[in-house]
């Protein structure tokens, strides 16, 4: 029984900060097993572990699996499916090492051993910090990350960029001459008919207008190809202000559109002359019809940021008008010096001295008594400051630093290429296109990643079949990492055939984060893994399920022939739990599963009584004799010979609300259904 005990005791288990930090003080090289909850240590390298101790280690090794779920110092091992071994001495981590692969770690942990034993120098460090390795290994991953984001962002822009393209294409094709400008916020809607004098002269007509509310993302649309884009700077101006849109119809005689429009904009932005009238009597020049607006405001300035202070001409002329007063007023005073004599140089340089001479005086007598404790009440205990308040004083963070900034607002925009045109018009009059350019597609709704242990997957499928629209993905893999999971199989059906299943798989699904119940429903199964947000769900999806990943949802034949056994074996218990079907359905159900529902088909006996259940897809037929007599009465409730009424009855629903007693045959009461038909008459 002690060599039992002693067996036992190889392996401790650690789940807490205070038996980690316990287990730490042990002498010797202490090799710590780190794992988590769901993935399980490795059980396969065990017993390599127990043999090095008791023939090479002994006292001086000690082995631990370590939680990291529960371990602060550990939780960077956490959700690692890769064994993860952990080697320390005198409480401070001296090594690393990652798998599985049995020689290779037995070979880590007799180096590691020696030096232990031969107390040689090597570095050391915390349990919670990163090791070199780690922080190689996390820099590699990082840089994927970074990389695989910087991929999926070309590819998203390349996406919407041919998106536009096409879309402007077919805008320039069907459109060929329409042109927009854009008036700045300082063009109101009474201006519109001085706008349009010069219009006239250039043969433009306005066909629409509006007067809208522009936001700043609606320029990353319309400037995507524009070569004489508004600056960022005019752009975050115009951000949620109401501007003039003009939607112009251009005479070709008149010359290319973007040419056109510009000199319409030349036209409102110029200085006119005005002719002599009775206040002058020669020309004179007018202000123009429209004129660009400066904006002044302050901007925080950035570390590290060097700027150069823009200075209008008045500024600038009015600053270079006090440098010069203020050289000249030094300059006068410089000839005044000058001009002075030398003896009043002399009596201002005695009285200096005369000023420091009593100054000397008045420090010579203040320390009259330096070790002299004061203790004098002024009566001003309410202007003294608490050292709280003083704190707190101190504690106040600097204003940032600002600057000014100064932004001209033109009072017209025209884009200089057609393309901007057309982006203008796909942006602010998407009703004239509605002709002959197709809605956009609905944009793909926001989603997150959630991943589950595959041996709950009959339970998570039986949510994902009744919502399929908010789970377009599913999968299974290796793990829930993303990134490092492998995909196993892309069909539920593919994985209930796999031999041996591994503990560690997970069943993850895409799930869309829309007002539904759907991810209310599986979180009752305990997600292994959930992402954070939606952005991050983005990211996750993408690493799960690439653009070209394709659920199969395909059920093979077997899987078809097992579902219609259980269903023939319910028709025959009597038993109806599915839904009814309509007449059509049950049909095609019939034609699909050939004539083995003929052989379950109701008769009616004769002395029995015959249930008035019909299952759905089936037909009811009734044996009546041949009626050779004209004369002859056919039975109640049964068709009449030669009618042309079809033998096949109504779906159960109609059966149920037509059902009619038939009078007793010898003594039994057979009760058989009615048929749609008028009774025949009775002779």
């Amino acid at each position: 029984m002690a060599k039992r005990g002693a067996a036992q005791q190889l392996q401790t288990e650690v789940k807490t900060d205070e038996e980690l930090e316990k287990f730490l003080a042990r002498p010797g090289l202490l090799i710590l097993e780190v794992y988590s909850e769901w993935c399980g240590p490795c059980l396969g390298v065990l017993g390599t572990l127990r043999r090095i101790k008791l023939e090479i280690g002994g006292e001086n090794l000690h082995l631990a699996i370590c939680r990291a779920d529960t371990i602060t110092a550990l939780k960077r091992f956490y959700k690692r499916s890769e064994p993860t071994w952990l080697f320390a001495t005198g409480g401070k981590a001296v090594s690393i090492f990652y798998g599985s692969d049995a020689p290779k770690l037995v070979a880590v942990i007799i180096r590691e051993l020696e030096k232990t034993l031969q107390n040689a120098s090597r570095p050391t460090y915390q349990i919670g910090d990163l090791q070199p390795i780690e922080a190689e290994v996390l820099r590699i991953k990082t840089e994927a990350i970074k990389k695989a984001e910087r991929i999926e962002h070309e590819k998203q822009e390349k996406k919407r960029i041919d998106y536009l393209n096409r879309c402007t294409d077919v805008i320039m094709e069907n459109l060929p001459d329409i042109g927009v400008t854009v008036f700045g916020p300082q063009v109101s809607r009474d201006m519109f008919k001085k706008l349009s004098e010069p219009a006239e002269h250039l043969k433009m007509q306005c066909k629409d207008r509006k007067y809208l509310e522009v936001f700043a993302k609606d320029f990353e649309i319309i400037n995507y190809s524009c070569k004489n884009p508004l600056s960022d700077d005019v752009i975050d101006q115009l951000d949620g202000k109401e501007l003039l849109v003009c939607f112009w119809k251009i005479d070709e005689a008149s010359g290319p559109i973007t040419h056109v429009l510009s000199t319409y904009a030349h036209e409102l932005t110029k200085e006119r002359v005005a002719p002599p009238d009775d206040e002058i009597n020669v020309p004179h020049p007018i202000a123009p019809i429209i004129s660009p607006i400066k904006v002044k405001f302050e901007v925080e300035i950035e570390d590290g940021e060097v700027w150069v202070e823009e200075i209008s001409s008045e500024e600038e002329a009015r600053k270079l008008a006090e440098r010069k007063a203020a050289e000249k007023s030094k300059s006068a005073t410089h000839l005044q010096d000058e001009s002075r004599p030398k003896d009043q140089e002399g009596a201002e340089d005695d009285d200096e001295e005369e000023a420091s001479e009593e100054e000397e005086a008045m420090q010579a007598v203040q320390p009259a008594f330096p070790n002299m404790a004061l203790d004098i009440d002024l009566g001003l205990d309410d202007n003294i400051v608490s050292e709280e308040e003083m704190v707190e004083e101190e504690e106040e963070p600097p204003k940032p630093l600002t600057r000014i900034k100064r932004v001209k607002i033109p009072p017209i925009w025209v884009a200089n290429n057609r393309r901007t045109h057309a982006a203008l018009i796909y942006v602010f009059f998407r009703s004239q296109t509605s002709g002959f350019l197709p809605p956009d597609p609905p944009p793909e709704p926001p989603h997150v990643v959630m991943a589950f242990e595959a041996f709950k997957r009959d339970d998570v499928m039986e949510v994902v079949e009744a919502s399929k629209e908010d789970v377009p993905q599913y999968g299974f893999f290796t793990n829930d990492t993303p990134g490092e999971a492998k995909l196993i199989t892309n069909s539920i059906y593919k994985y209930d055939k796999l031999e041996e299943p591994s503990s560690s798989d997970r069943i993850v699904l895409k799930v869309n984060k829309v007002q539904s119940y759907t991810m209310l429903s599986l979180v009752q199964f305990e997600p292994t893994y959930c992402s954070n947000n939606v952005t991050s769900g983005r990211m996750d999806a993408l690493k799960f399920f690439p653009e070209d990943y394709k659920t199969d949802e395909e059920i093979p034949p077997d899987a078809q022939k097992k579902q219609k056994k259980k269903k023939k074996t319910q028709d025959a218990s009597g038993v109806d739990e599915s839904p009814k079907l309509s007449t059509e359905t049950a049909k095609s159900i019939d034609i699909a599963a050939g004539d083995e529902n003929t052989e379950d088909s109701p008769k009616a006996l004769e002395g029995e009584a015959q249930t008035p259940e019909v299952q759905a897809g089936e037909t009811l037929i009734t044996e009546s004799p041949t009626v050779a007599d004209p004369s002859a009465v056919p039975t109640e409730g049964a068709p009449a010979a030669g009618d042309g009424t079809d033998t096949q009855e109504p779906p159960k629903e109609e059966i149920n609300a037509d059902l009619i007693e038939a009078p007793a045959v010898d003594g039994a009461a057979a009760a058989t259904p009615a048929a749609p038909t008028d009774p025949a008459p009775m002779e």
